[in-house]
């Protein structure tokens, strides 16, 4: 590749490398991981978009309407955000009128959140809407690949969690 020097006022050759110039694989591996994770985030935004959701958004819903009405520390547990970060959403989903607050009977300390009316009828017709998503984003691998690529996700998670 050409450069122009302008301190020398002419110009020069570069050398530019096809490669990333990272000295180990798994430096590879990690940003092929990323980047795969980002556009395929960056699609089931776009596909919630359409029913006014945003992926944290959809994740607490998810994940209130399959177990139920829990407790703030457990769907930040689940999800893997703090308190702090899961007030935010919360508070837009309630504006919404998609969840709701309810305090805790014997212990007044804990806030369980709980979906409403509009919230089941919303996880009802987004699950479908967001596994039609996976199906797309997944539909380059056949079944066994898929099930080799979930087989080692389980593994490096189950390892980064015990080391």
């Amino acid at each position: 590749m050409l450069l122009f020097d302008a301190s020398a006022n002419r110009l020069k050759i570069v050398a530019v490398y096809k490669r990333p110039f990272f000295s180990s694989y798994t430096t590879s591996l990690w940003i092929r991981f990323l980047r795969f994770g980002l556009l395929s985030h960056k699609r089931l935004e776009e596909d919630l978009e359409k029913v006014g959701l945003t992926p944290p958004q959809f994740y607490v819903l998810a994940t209130i309407g399959y177990a139920g009405g829990l407790p703030f520390g457990e769907i930040g547990a689940k999800m893997m955000v703090t308190v702090s970060n899961l007030t935010g959403i919360v508070d837009r989903l309630e504006e919404k009128k998609i969840v709701s607050r309810k305090r805790d009977e014997n212990d007044r300390r804990v806030v369980h959140v709980v979906l409403t009316e509009k919230g089941v009828k919303l996880y009802k017709s987004t699950i479908p809407l967001f596994e039609k998503s996976l199906i797309q984003i997944f539909s380059a691998l056949d079944k066994t690949q898929q099930k080799e690529l979930s087989a080692l996700l389980r593994k490096l998670n189950q390892l980064s969690w015990t080391n």
